[in-house]
């Protein structure tokens, strides 16, 4: 049964770039897996489950993973363009409102 889960990745050319992957997988190492089919060995800084809303254009981060732990959001540095426009927020939980995400500088790809 797949599930909305993300991963921030980077690449070992560039450590301290992360790009976010997001997808409907049963385990948060087949998004790992399927980007290092195309792109080679990756550093994966955590990740967890979102709630995209297409109508309020938003996109909610929360918990962690079971594979790579809590996501370490200083990596959010890349994100897909189908995502640009979007308000990005974190919470623990998603019974708690979330707090807006800063994307100043990030690269849409």
């Amino acid at each position: 049964m797949s599930h909305p889960k993300f991963v921030l990745v980077s690449d070992p050319a560039t450590p301290l770039v992360g790009t976010f992957l997001f997808g409907l997988v049963d385990q948060h190492r087949d998004l790992v897996r399927a980007y290092e089919e195309v792109h080679g060995y990756v550093k994966v800084h955590g990740g967890g489950w979102y709630l995209k809303d297409d109508t309020r254009r938003s996109i909610t981060l929360y918990g962690g993973s079971g594979d790579y732990g809590e996501p370490q959001l200083s990596f959010l540095n890349r994100i897909p363009r189908c995502l640009e426009g979007y308000t990005f927020l974190f919470t623990p939980n998603p019974s708690l409102p979330g707090n807006i995400l800063e994307l100043d500088g990030v690269e849409w790809y």
